[in-house]
């Protein structure tokens, strides 16, 4: 524009100079009613600056014009990073565009858990995310996520797996199911029986052999979600630590470990009532070839079986 400008009066200067030295005559006009005589060189100079002045305007608008778009570009540009960050962190925010509308919308496609976390420039969170999906845990506050959110709930997890000892502390602290599901599992495998109980969670085969041995382990059966080769193989955990019938009566809530404790002890009539009962017809089978006089053993029927 500087340059522009120089350039137009140096060739305005020359142009009345140029008519000023050729023809110095006066010329009249009337403006408004008004009659105005001046050299033509004058008029010359007169109306090219006139020309000049509205070519500035002009050419200001248009620079302002490209001013403003180019500025408008630079905010699309900081508002489609800011959706992106926030599509990939599970935030609900959308930055509205005022140019760049489709690739915003693009946007909306992207699915936080999907997204391939090789750090690049402007996303350096993405190193973040790499860390939670190798199973490490990072500093996730300051990312201001909702407790729900996949990636605070991902780091939670992960801080329970490398800390089993966090698991009591997620129980009693947060309200997501999810995680206090989580940590439940966890925290279940060494606390007290008495505890566990008064989590309304099933108890699982892992957390039931880690309590085998325990005092109070008839207090956790009773809520024990097992199939059955996981009880019978809580059976077999068991056979010979007590006596038959206190096994026995220890292991009442579980059908089959009950049914195959009696086999193995060869208490058949015990053994009857508790398969018809419970209508175990795969104990039903070796049942009757016991009451045939025929000498097998339930762990290699069971083993040669493989029906679980």
């Amino acid at each position: 524009m500087k340059k522009y400008v120089i350039f137009s009066i140096i060739l305005i200067a020359l142009i009345t100079l140029l008519i000023y030295t050729q023809d110095n005559s006066f010329t009249t006009l009337a403006i408004a009613g008004i009659n105005i005589s001046l050299p033509n060189a004058v008029w010359a100079a007169l109306f090219l600056s006139i020309f000049f002045i509205f070519s500035l305007i002009f050419l200001f608008f248009i620079n302002f014009k490209n001013y403003l778009y180019q500025k408008n570009i630079q905010k699309d540009i900081i508002s489609i990073i800011t959706n992106i960050k926030n599509r990939i962190l599970y935030k609900e925010s959308n930055i509205p565009t005022k140019i760049l509308t489709d690739i915003n919308n693009f946007t909306k496609t992207i699915n936080g858990l999907s997204i391939k976390p090789e750090p690049i420039e402007k996303f350096e969170f993405l190193e973040d995310i790499k860390k939670l999906l190798n199973g490490e845990t990072i500093e996730i506050g300051k990312y201001k996520l909702d407790t729900n959110n996949p990636w605070f709930i991902l780091n939670v997890k992960n801080r329970i797996k490398n800390n089993p000892e966090y698991a009591k502390e997620v129980l009693k602290k947060f309200k997501n199911e999810e995680l206090k599901k989580e940590a439940f599992y966890v925290w279940a495998k060494t606390a007290p029986i008495k505890e566990i109980i008064k989590y309304d969670y099933d108890i699982t085969f892992d957390i039931v052999k880690a309590h085998i041995n325990d005092k109070d382990l008839k207090l956790l059966l009773p809520k024990a979600k097992l199939t059955p080769l996981e009880e019978i193989e809580i059976a077999k955990e068991i056979f010979s630590t007590k006596t038959p019938d206190e096994e026995l009566e220890l292991l009442k809530p579980l059908k089959w470990a009950e049914a195959y404790l009696a086999l193995k002890y060869e208490h058949l009539e015990l053994a009857k009532e508790l398969i018809e009962a419970n209508n175990l017809k795969f104990f039903k089978y070796f049942l009757e070839l016991k009451e045939l006089g025929k000498k097998e053993d339930i762990d290699e029927y069971i083993e040669s079986a493989k029906i679980f």
